[in-house]
């Protein structure tokens, strides 16, 4: 497990980065601002990191799902809901929630979570069509809900939460456009979207009291993953012509409005990295 030095990252961060022969897991820990890439977990189908159990959660390339002891370094199979495929695995503090493909396709999707990882996951929310993007935060699960699929250009994927202890469900969204939410304020005040209304995927704050949207980046450009720190600065991934860099935008839980380029910081990367395709961050 080698580690480089890079001051200013918040623990709980992990990307999935290219070095030129192998995909791997970066993670930032506890108590460090330095990456740790994981040499021993190459190529994954998908991944989360489940912070609070020191575990990465792995799909493997036959749909089985393994979790990986960051301290061991012990791979353990995992019980499975069914014969069906699951992706966009997505850990927090209690356990891990993943989008389960009906029949392997995503025409028709379930949402499963696990909080015991030796015994199968349950099935927690099932509507019409697809769902994905699932985010679990304080029992509030948020994710996207397939609402027009069939001539709609383009697809109208728009953001849904519902209260895990309550069973009310509530669309967040109404942006007729392919819209998801990845990440939630400590006070669960905002969360970030990523949509392509104006075209291109940008980033915006939805307030979760009033359902407003504020845009916070633009331009010819496709950010995604947009991860809140605890401080309210926003980390992310952009995708340009020329390659895929990880940026942060400071305080973006205060942003008025689109921040202007010359505030966006280029998060410097490890050096063997030449791309990124995964962000994520969990705050303990």
């Amino acid at each position: 497990m080698g580690s480089l030095a890079y001051a200013g990252l918040p623990a709980g961060m992990m990307i999935v980065a290219f070095d030129g022969v192998s995909w791997h897991p970066y993670i930032v820990r506890t108590g460090s601002n330095d990456w740790n890439k994981i040499e021993s977990v190459r190529n994954p189908a998908a991944l989360t990191w489940q912070r609070e159990k020191n575990a990465l959660l792995i799909k493997q390339n036959n749909g089985g799902i393994s979790s990986y002891q960051l301290e061991t370094r012990e791979m353990k199979q995992l019980p499975s809901f069914d014969k069906s495929t699951v992706t966009q695995l997505r850990a927090y503090r209690q356990g891990v929630v993943m989008v389960r493909l009906m029949d392997g396709k995503s025409r028709d999707t379930s949402i499963l979570s696990a909080k015991n990882y030796t015994s199968k996951p349950n099935e927690i929310l099932r509507q019409t069509s697809a769902q994905f993007h699932p985010y679990i935060h304080d029992n509030q699960l948020y994710y996207a809900h397939v609402s027009c699929r069939a001539e709609c250009r383009p697809l109208i994927q728009e953001v849904w939460h519902k209260d895990l202890l309550t069973g009310r469900t509530q669309q967040l969204t109404l942006l007729n456009a392919t819209s998801y939410l990845y990440s939630v304020t400590a006070d669960n005040r905002y969360g970030f979207i990523s949509s392509n209304q104006r075209g291109y995927y940008h980033l915006a704050r939805l307030d979760l009291v009033s359902g407003e949207t504020t845009w916070l980046t633009g331009g010819a450009v496709t950010d995604s993953f947009p991860s809140v720190a605890t401080e309210g600065d926003l980390y992310f991934i952009r995708r340009t012509p020329a390659g895929s860099r990880l940026m942060k935008l400071p305080a973006a839980a205060n942003s008025t409005g689109v921040v202007s380029e010359e505030f966006v910081e280029n998060i410097q990367l490890p050096a063997d990295v030449q791309k990124i395709r995964y962000l994520e961050l969990n705050q303990s």
